[in-house]
């Protein structure tokens, strides 16, 4: 019956979650009410490439326990330490994974009234520093997405109501998903429907048509991805699904991050794997990869289905892009 009901579920449409941003930390909660928020550039460094990072992520539910993990070159013996009032002080040693249990928890609330996150090596040089400002707002954030306000688990709005009264995370959806099988068949007279009827040819007069991308869905079905323009660091394709040799666009329940309500469904960097059978889109806002968004998506045999999204919508230096949808796929 759970797996009836989570299929059920999955029928609607992807809500993502909210992202926010506060000072130098951007947070995020997906559908499951699982919250991440990372560190970012100060607006002053706006245009450098961020060494270091702080993601700190908690999960859903009454019990959900908190992580820190430390980004950029990290090494084994490096010390984080939290510095602001007496109160807002704490230090950890990376020992190769992420901070948990108590010193995730020691760590996070520091945070809460902290100034500076400093990095210093084996040796104590001090080699990076982390804003903290935003840290706190973030995590109260995280506190009312998760409905811990005013209760004992709640990071920054603590009060005396105890854990049980938190809500239970959501279930995520299940998602019934088509493996790849057969052969990806595409006609010549197909080839020329689809630069017909998506129009992309326009982008290389002159040059020469480029090939089309083709993998086998399953069931007679086959993707063929039309390459249509390129930027500097953004490769586009639009989607189409042939079958018995009439070819449509590919439909989704929720729209890749390019393209429009005027247009067609657009890819951007299109990837498709097919053991899993997962199609990809990763738009990058900037060469560094430090903004865009990403969707995967999975066939149930009449539209791709998205189980993953991550986005960034701040351009200062996080390559930590924070997940805002998750659903499983089940084989079927």
């Amino acid at each position: 019956m759970l797996i009836l009901a989570a299929l059920a579920l999955a029928q609607s449409a992807p809500q993502p979650g909210p992202m926010q941003t506060f000072g130098d930390w951007v947070v995020a909660c997906d559908n499951g009410k699982r919250c991440e928020m990372t560190s970012l550039l100060p607006e002053a460094d706006i245009g450098a490439e961020g060494d270091w990072q702080i993601s700190v992520v908690r999960e859903a539910g009454p019990t959900g326990l908190w992580s820190v993990e430390l980004m950029g070159e990290v090494k084994p013996g490096i010390r984080l330490s939290i510095a602001g009032s007496d109160a807002a002080s704490a230090s950890a040693v990376w020992r190769g994974t992420e901070f948990s249990g108590g010193q995730a928890l020691a760590i996070v609330r520091a945070m809460v009234n902290g100034r500076i996150a400093q990095l210093h090596d084996a040796r104590g040089t001090l080699i990076g520093r982390v804003s903290l400002t935003g840290s706190s707002a973030s995590l109260r954030f995280i506190d009312a997405q998760q409905g811990r306000a005013e209760t004992v688990t709640a990071a920054v709005a603590t009060g005396a109501r105890p854990a049980s009264a938190v809500p239970a995370a959501p279930a995520i959806p299940v998602i019934a998903s088509v493996r790849p099988r057969g052969a990806a068949v595409l006609s010549p007279a197909t080839l020329k429907q689809l630069w017909a009827e998506s129009d992309c040819g326009e982008n290389y007069d002159g040059d020469g048509l480029p090939s089309v991308e083709r993998h086998a869905l399953g069931d007679g079905a086959t993707l063929a991805l039309v390459p249509c323009g390129a930027g500097a660091y953004n490769y586009s394709s639009v989607p189409y699904v042939v079958r018995g040799g009439k070819a449509v666009l590919a439909e989704f329940d929720s729209p890749p991050g390019w393209g429009g309500d005027d247009g067609p469904p657009m890819l951007v960097n299109a990837g498709f794997d097919p053991t899993t059978g997962e199609l990809g889109s990763y738009a990058k806002g900037r060469g560094i990869g430090d903004c865009g968004s990403s969707e995967t998506y999975v066939w149930d045999g009449k539209r791709f289905r998205l189980v993953g999204a991550r986005a960034m919508g701040e351009c200062r230096g996080s390559t930590n892009w924070l997940t805002v949808w998750r659903a499983r796929a089940v084989p079927r």
